[in-house]
């Protein structure tokens, strides 16, 4: 199981001296490579989704940066209106906390034949999920 994990820039700079000084290296020395592949995944507070704006900006997200999963927050809408959108940009399994009244609403879209997500909670404000890559093994 491996964990993901959002550091600010200089926290990182400062997790690589750790890192340097753990194994020995010098400032000049490269660090090992991660072989872990990686997920790559988008998060996006859209404010509201369905309309022609989100719809054109959610393709063009989608066709430059290529994520496996997506986390679409304050959606603001049913995520029953905008399944067959997402199903025709390959993200074809979601889980989601549909918006009480006109606030809120969760999304999670990914594509099956990449990741895994198992859903662990739900709530209106969070959705904890497990993240599985299929061609790496547990």
């Amino acid at each position: 199981m491996h964990y993901l994990s959002m550091t600010p820039l200089k926290l990182m700079e400062d997790n690589f001296k750790a890192i340097r000084g753990y194994l020995a290296l010098d400032s000049q020395t490269l660090l090992p490579q991660q072989t872990i592949p990686s997920v790559d995944l988008l998060i996006w507070n859209c404010r509201g989704a369905g309309n022609k704006k989100f719809k054109r900006s959610m393709r063009d997200l989608v066709q430059i940066h290529k994520p496996n999963l997506v986390v679409l927050m304050e959606t603001k809408v049913e995520f029953k209106a905008m399944g067959l959108f997402f199903n025709g940009m390959g993200f074809t399994t979601s889980t989601h906390v549909d918006p009480i009244g006109r606030g809120g609403g969760i999304w999670m879209i990914w594509n099956p034949n990449i990741v895994n997500v198992r859903v662990v909670e739900a709530s209106s404000q969070q959705i904890t999920i497990t993240i599985f890559r299929q061609d790496y093994p547990d």
